[in-house]
């Protein structure tokens, strides 16, 4: 069905239930990062892939807001659609709220899918328009959705404790904890991670984060896991039950909200929690709305779970160094195109101990198409590589051990000028991030500077985030932390794991990144308070043709040259062949100095 049609069918439902504006959020009932696909109404309604955006149709317009790392993407994907592209995050670009509130008139109706909209998105609404109907108790796009996708079916196993240093029952009695202070009597989890973090679950139900679909609620003596009961073989079913979690099947999560005491007080996060499930809620209890504790302890690891994520980047950093030989060694001497070559690092990781899979999809970008902060190539859509240009490539893999993203950015050729400078800014920035010492107390949104400092002395900035939290085994973007420009109330702590990675975007020619994993660790303490620091735990070189020494300090060059040490130490052994170890060395001998 195509798009057209696709709108045709939504605006005539609209009508019979009398909507005049309809948003199309990007979200399930879980809230995912990686959408279910059964509730990819965005996707399958605009063309449009990337993994945020939002879309509003009413009866004359089709317009799909997307920030600024998707522009160029986004327009491309919806080119010939009746879709208008709204650029957010640009200057002069109202955001799909302010084009509401002064398009939307007393009086008319406001639509969308509760299942999948947020509760804070209908609190939102309610706030920004007291006057209007809002419709959400029905799944309009599902009403024409062919061949809708269905639920996934995968199988949960068990993260044993050797990975994740503690077990559900001391999870469960930390989270009860919290319950006792805050004073209620139950939590209600929809959120996927949470979930799999506090029962050390795992499973395949997202291609990119090992999930389990599912609900989870705890009261103050058990826990109860809403889940396809196909799901669970004897041994999870053994290992919960010893945990003392009790499941009932998925869909019965409705009837056991309806079944809440008047009285009772119920936790949830309204951020990670349905419009339809919170209203269940609030007719049959009261509700407590709060970040839950589940999210605090897992962006926090134990020494655990970080030694297991140092070993995970160790297997990663030599899959992805070698995936880079092989690039600069067959670039224009074989047939090799983005996508080929994004399934050839899919083998080389498949080679490392407890690989599971890709934490995202991988960006494998040539030229002009990494300019493209989040580009997708595809089997169909994809360009050559040839021997001359930029090529980025932005990848993870998830491990029993650990979960990792890195990006490293390589010339296929004789680089530009423009090219050199461009990439030795972007390393600037990433090591002086690094480098940062900071109080205790301090949210990335006090260091984010450090990484943009060179690039603004130059004219030059990247429209994206710095540093997104990442999970253990579990989300590779993981909250509540992230450096960013954006304000955060949320301090950056011992044991966080975030990501450094600057960039600069040069539509139609270039696109360049570096990104490194890091842990936050103490540095030092002072009659002037305690300090953090950053310890690297991603490990694989960076390009040496790309690197002006001549506008690095000594204290970036010596980073490099110790860092660098650190890539041979730690990735020599991981090397195939005499000619990969000689390629290593030669990679990270020291820089030469002016």
């Amino acid at each position: 069905m195509k798009s057209e049609e696709k709108i045709k069918k939504l605006r005539a439902i609209m009508e019979r239930e009398g909507i005049d504006y309809f948003i199309i959020p990007t979200s399930d009932p879980h809230m995912s990062e990686y959408v279910l696909d059964r509730y990819k109404s965005r996707v399958y309604m605009t063309g449009f892939t990337g993994s945020a955006g939002w879309a509003v149709v009413t009866k004359d317009k089709a317009l799909l807001w997307a920030d600024g790392r998707y522009h160029v993407q986004a327009a491309k994907e919806i080119k010939n659609t009746p879709f208008e592209l709204m650029k957010w995050g640009l200057d002069g670009v109202p955001t799909w709220q302010e084009w509401l509130e002064e398009k939307v008139e007393d009086g008319e109706v406001i639509g969308f899918n509760g299942e999948i909209a947020p509760v804070s998105m209908l609190d939102n609404i309610k706030k920004l328009f007291p006057n209007n109907k809002l419709v959400y108790d029905k799944d309009i796009i599902g009403e024409f959705w062919e061949q809708r996708p269905e639920l996934p079916k995968g199988k949960a196993f068990i993260l044993g404790e050797e990975y994740t240093g503690i077990s559900p029952t001391e999870k469960l009695e930390k989270v009860r904890e919290r319950m006792d202070e805050e004073g209620v009597s139950s939590i209600y989890i929809a959120s996927l991670p949470d979930i799999c973090y506090l029962l050390n679950l795992r499973g395949s139900d997202d291609l990119y984060t090992p999930i389990v679909v599912s609900y989870l609620l705890i009261d103050r003596s058990s826990a109860t896991l809403f889940v396809s009961e196909n799901k669970i073989d004897q041994t999870v079913n053994g290992y919960l039950k010893k945990h003392a979690v009790k499941i009932r099947p998925y869909e019965e999560i409705v009837d056991a909200l309806k079944s809440l005491n008047k009285e009772d007080m119920v936790w949830l996060d309204p951020n990670m929690t349905s419009a339809l499930h919170y209203k269940l809620i609030e007719e049959n209890a009261n509700i407590f709305e709060l970040e839950l504790p589940s999210t605090t302890m897992k962006a926090v690891k134990n020494e655990v779970e970080i030694a297991n994520t140092r070993k995970a980047h160790i297997i990663d950093g030599v899959a992805l160094t070698r995936y880079l030989f092989w690039i600069k060694d067959n670039a224009g001497k074989i047939d090799m195109d983005e996508f080929s070559a994004e399934e050839k690092l899919h083998e080389f990781r498949s080679e490392g101990e407890g690989f599971l899979g890709e934490s995202f999809k991988t960006i494998s970008a040539y030229r002009a198409n990494a300019a493209m902060a989040h580009y997708s190539a595809s089997e169909k859509a994809h360009d050559k590589i040839k021997d001359d240009g930029i090529y980025l490539v932005d990848s993870g893999g998830q491990y029993y051990s650990g979960t990792t993203d890195v990006t490293r950015t390589i010339t296929l050729g004789e680089p530009t000028r423009e090219e050199i400078n461009d990439y030795t800014l972007t390393l600037k920035g990433h090591i002086r991030l690094f480098l940062a010492k900071f109080i205790k107390g301090a949210s990335g949104h006090y260091i984010d500077i450090l990484a943009r400092e060179a690039m603004w002395k130059e004219g030059i900035d990247f429209k994206h985030g710095t540093g997104h939290g990442v999970g253990h085994v579990l989300g590779v973007h993981e909250g509540p932390h992230r450096i960013s420009t954006a304000p955060s109330s949320v301090a950056l702590v011992p044991g966080m794991v975030v990501s450094n990675e600057p960039g600069i975007y040069r539509e139609g020619k270039h696109g360049i990144r570096i990104e490194n994993l890091v842990v936050v660790q103490e540095y030092k303490t002072t009659q002037f308070g305690t300090f953090y620091g950053f310890e690297n735990l991603t490990f694989t070189p960076y390009e040496r043709e790309l690197i002006d020494v001549s506008i690095l300090t000594e204290e970036e060059i010596d980073y490099i040259d110790n860092y660098h040490a650190e890539c041979l130490n730690k990735l020599i052994h991981g090397m195939k062949t005499p000619e990969e170890k000689e390629k290593l060395k030669e990679v990270t001998k020291p820089l030469v100095r002016h």
